[in-house]
């Protein structure tokens, strides 16, 4: 165990080593990177609070090596101008000798006030390395956000509108989803406080993200089951142990839409309606890597067409597919190879999504054409892909006078 700018790290054993082998430098994790528009409130004349539009918040991990001091500027524009620009501390993670994971830098949960702006619609986010060191400063992702406005009405009985509150559209991310084969004992993959999962097994994870009909924390439990080849495969274990796939989300974004435009609401309690955004990760009752000390199967004893699903009650919520090769990695998929990036040991994965969704989403808004804000799908398995994910309820709230 080595303690790194306040961090605890653990040295990973195992038999899989950093995906591709090379080590990567100044490569953002597409998987990791979050965006939020929370309201920017300032204090103006006589302390009156007063809101001044929406601000980036960043969760950004970047792989390499980075000095000291290093920071991770962000510049957001709309058709070519700049609305805003901020820079965030950062830790730094250095990969030691003896370690099979990869350096990096990170901020989280990062904004900065003066960046606010009133605007809505489309944006570009311009993300830049800048290395402690040398000063210098490097353009690493340039990622596509759609920031709408979320109404909202005066508490009480007032009449009119409150300046709005603001969300980023993430319903093309619901057709994406990947994989992380989490050694034991190490941090998950999105794990902000740096804490260690002290499971005593390698772990498989998996993540995707929701738009729910309500607020997920502690999901039902769901039951995971797979074939390889075609054929069923037996997990061994107690019934539930052997089964069971426990889903919790890791990221979130909430608003709640108001209005009064309908007869009813004119008075009284205002029209609402809650939209939010999830990522989820799902751990499965697989491991890898050699690790037989929980009696799991292992992936690697398995080469092959994997097809996995969970389900509640009999019926599907999601199904995978990946391929498990003679080296008993997953296969890498295509739009890994220099169009998206992860984490390592992590893998996108083909995924469906039930037609008309599953009880756990709120909202699915049709065919998707990009993944990770706004990197466009460039291979032909990709936009298969992006082109099943299904329609489900609508994709914003919908006003109070044209509800049904």
């Amino acid at each position: 165990m080595k303690v790194i700018a306040g961090i605890i790290a653990i040295t990973i054993f195992a038999s899989f080593g950093v995906m591709g082998q090379a080590a990567r430098q100044d490569i953002v994790d597409d998987g990791f990177t979050w965006f939020e528009a929370p309201v920017a409130t300032v204090l103006t004349g006589n302390n009156v609070s007063t809101k001044m539009g929406w601000m980036l918040k960043t969760y950004v991990r970047i792989l390499g090596e980075y000095a000291p001091g290093s920071k991770i500027k962000f510049a957001v524009s709309k058709a070519g101008k700049v609305t805003g620009t901020f820079t965030c501390d950062t830790v730094q993670y250095h990969r030691s000798a003896n370690d099979l994971d990869e350096s990096y830098m990170w901020t989280i949960d990062c904004w900065q006030k003066n960046s606010a702006t009133r605007e809505v619609g489309k944006f570009d986010v311009n993300v830049y390395a800048i290395n402690g060191a040398s000063g210098a400063e490097k353009l690493v992702r340039t990622y596509k956000i759609d920031v709408q406005a979320i109404n909202r009405v005066p508490s009480g009985q007032q009449p009119g509108t409150e300046p709005p509150d603001y969300m980023i559209d993430r319903h093309n991310e619901a057709a994406v989803s990947f994989m992380f084969l989490r050694p034991a004992n190490y941090i998950p993959y999105f794990d902000f406080a740096q804490r260690p999962e002290r499971s005593g097994q390698n772990q498989v994870e998996l993540h995707f993200s929701v738009s729910p009909p309500d607020m997920m924390n502690a999901l039902p439990a769901t039951t995971f089951a797979c074939t390889v080849n075609g054929s069923p495969l037996t997990l061994p274990g107690p019934a539930d142990y052997a089964t069971e796939a426990n889903m919790q989300y890791v990221q979130n974004a909430f608003a709640v839409y108001q209005d009064r435009l309908a007869p009813k609401y004119k008075a009284g309690i205002p029209y609402e309606e809650k939209i939010w955004f999830q990522m989820v990760r799902l751990l499965v009752p697989l491991s890898w890597g050699g690790d037989r000390r929980s009696g799991r199967v292992l992936l690697e004893d398995h080469p092959g067409k994997w097809q996995c699903t969970i389900s509640k009650g009999g019926q599907v919520w999601r199904t995978w597919r990946w391929t498990i090769g003679r080296d008993g990695r997953p296969a890498i998929h295509p739009e890994q190879l220099g169009n998206i990036n992860l984490g390592f040991n992590s893998y996108l994965l083909d995924m469906d999504i039930p037609a008309g969704g599953a009880p756990m989403d709120g909202r699915l808004a049709g065919p998707s054409n990009s993944l990770f804000y706004g990197l466009p799908w460039t291979t032909a398995e990709g936009k298969a892909m992006g082109a099943r994910l299904p329609r489900k309820g609508s994709p914003w709230p919908t006003a109070s006078n044209a509800a049904k």
